[in-house]
């Protein structure tokens, strides 16, 4: 029978599992020999998460927004047989090779194994990886010869860590300096090695491979560290087994590369960093003040590329400027307009290398279909085979009430939906109009049920008795116009109860900023959308859908097929036109981003 067993955080060291996102079964090359660690049935490190539901169970989900989660977090193994053997640590030495592989395991491979591990004040921050690796190799060097004098692949990787700006990273963060230097010094001085040294010398490569690997793979941060309701997994590879192949094959800059991602939206906003940076460069762009002339303006439009060709009148690059931007397209400077034409170049750099960040966040593939929601542009598309089929406006969430980042699969949708008002919205705003009078919900076609499913008489109760503690009802809005949720909606089953749907607020999406929900996103095109879903089903077309969604009878609708939906935070990308955008930090999350990037350690991976 298949057992559930707790993990010592060592086991999961030991394996290479943990931070660097190395499967437990991994293969590890040594040049033409594979040494493959014993099988474990499954370690997997998810964290655990409160159910959330107000009222009594309703099959269409909520609109609440107050996940309870829980920090715990357990390894968990199946017929668990116990941690794999490692090799012992080198005899007797026959050369400088095997000197070094014998200090090489006496560091990583001890009992218990380490914490941490400091060579000249730098904490090594890949030993969970380091270990698979060296293990699988005999603990031999990896970046040394024979002699002890630096192979090829270790000036490779020097110039593999010089392109990490070009990902938004940086080369110091990987000691390319030192690990140059220390290159040269083993190049120049043939006398008397060190063997401590040269093992140092073999760990720090190691470590600076390793670290830049994980990085482009997935992420300098780890996104819980800025987002505690982040539940997209990232790409995964043994970059033990990468980095052994990679000295096999000789092909250690090819190797770094290809681990960054490879989706198109990531290489063109990477194209643009490095355009905006060319553009620092050269001074970067005029500022422009109330007063600022033609030429000034000129000027500033020419240097962000809005200005195309000298045919092109400066109100038609103006309303490009500001459809870039999100803002109202009036080819007039407003205030909005020059607040954001006088945002310096180095922090549009800074949000361009943030939304690099959060691309390595993403698996390599959203599926052939999916549905994608970008909170800051206020937007949902739908994608089929690369290309944007369906577009649509959005509102999303409110600061106090946002909508969250993740991914869930599209199953079914509602037609003439009801609402179950969730406990979050029922006790914040619908109480308080209760208390004011007891009718007032009459109007909204909500009814009130007790406990026991039992509809009530508002006047029953004495509701300036009734508080967030002891509020015991639930509330429903009937299908109709008023519904909250208008005449479709959209499910993708998730922990925060969060979907897609219409609403009768039409009038909302006129204005350029959208933050009014309490967390779901209310969509332009609903019937659009379910035609677009429904489409090989020959039951449904646009009329038949607008007749179900206004018959004020709730309708489930499967889908034939389940369809990815992506709910993402992006602040700046390159859209289907090519052209570069940047929005607002509407929820205020690239701050916290910043200061985890560039200003301390905190919630870098391996710190």
């Amino acid at each position: 029978m298949s057992k559930q067993i707790i993990l010592p955080v060592w086991f999961c060291l030991v394996l290479g599992a943990c931070a660097l996102n190395i499967p437990v079964e991994a293969q590890i090359t040594d040049g033409q020999t594979l040494a493959k660690l014993p099988p474990v049935a499954s370690v997997v490190n998810e964290p655990v998460v409160a159910g959330l539901h107000s009222g009594p169970p309703s099959p269409d989900g909520s609109d609440d927004l107050e996940p309870e989660l829980n920090e715990g977090t357990a390894f968990a193994a199946s017929e668990f047989v116990g941690p794999p053997p490692l090799p012992p640590c080198p005899g007797s030495a026959l050369g400088v090779k095997d000197e070094i592989a014998a200090q090489i395991c006496q560091r990583i491979r001890t009992e218990p194994l380490p914490d941490r591990l400091t060579i000249d004040q730098r904490v090594l921050r890949t030993l969970d990886a380091m270990l698979p690796f060296y293990a699988g190799r005999g603990y031999q060097p990896a970046w040394l010869d024979a002699n002890g004098k630096p192979l090829p692949a270790a000036t490779a990787l020097i110039e593999a860590l010089g392109e990490a700006e070009r990902d938004g990273l940086r080369s110091s963060d990987y000691q390319r300096t030192d690990l140059q230097k220390r290159i040269t010094s083993l190049q120049q001085h043939n006398d008397a090695l060190d063997i401590t040294q040269l093992t140092d010398f073999d760990l720090l490569f190691t470590d600076a491979f390793l670290s830049y690997g994980s990085h482009l793979l997935s992420g300098r941060l780890s996104p819980r560290a800025v987002d505690r309701d982040w539940e997209i997994k990232p790409r995964s590879r043994d970059l033990a087994t990468v980095l052994q192949q990679a000295l096999a094959r000789d092909s250690i800059i090819k190797s770094l590369r290809v681990l960054a991602p490879q989706a198109k939206g990531y290489i063109q906003l990477r194209d643009r960093l490095h355009k905006y940076r060319r553009i620092e460069q050269a001074g970067g762009w005029p500022t422009v003040s109330g007063n600022a002339s033609t030429k000034t303006l000129r000027a500033r439009l020419e240097a962000g590329g809005d200005l195309i060709g000298s045919g092109e009148t400066v109100a038609d690059a103006l309303r490009r400027f500001q459809r870039r931007h999100g803002l109202a397209e009036t080819g007039t400077v407003n205030a909005a307009t020059r607040a954001a034409l006088n945002v310096p170049v180095s922090e549009r750099i800074r949000q361009i290398e943030l939304n690099l960040e959060r691309w390595r966040w993403l698996p390599d593939d959203f599926g052939a279909r999916h549905i994608l929601v970008n909170i800051p542009s206020y937007k949902m598309q739908v994608f089929e085979d690369g290309k944007v089929v369906l577009e649509s406006k959005a509102v999303v969430g409110r600061e106090e009430r946002q909508t969250p980042t993740f991914t869930a699969n599209m199953e079914y949708l509602v037609m003439s939906p009801k609402w179950y008002v969730p406990r979050s919205i029922a006790v914040r705003d619908k109480l308080p109009q209760l208390q004011r009078n007891p009718h007032a919900l009459k109007g909204q076609q909500i009814r009130i049920y007790n406990s026991a499913g039992k509809e009530i008489n508002p006047a029953s109760v004495n509701w300036s008795a009734v508080s967030a503690k002891n509020f015991n009802y639930y509330l429903r809005q009937d299908a109709g116009p008023r519904n909250a949720l208008g005449g479709i909606k959209f499910m993708f089953p998730n922990r925060h109860s969060v979907y897609l749907h219409d609403t009768p607020s039409r009038e909302l999406f006129s204005r350029n900023q959208r933050t009014y929900s309490s967390g779901c996103i209310r969509i332009s095109k609903p019937v659009e959308l379910a035609e677009y879903l429904l489409k090989h089903d020959p039951k449904w077309n646009k009329d038949s859908i607008k007749s179900a969604s206004t018959s004020g009878k709730q309708r489930v609708v499967h889908l034939p097929e389940e369809v990815p939906v992506y709910l993402l935070y992006w602040t700046a990308w390159v859209d289907e036109e090519g052209f570069l955008n940047f929005r607002d930090d509407i929820y205020k999350r690239d701050k916290p981003l910043v200061r985890a990037l560039y200003q301390n350690d905190k919630g870098r991976k391996g710190a």
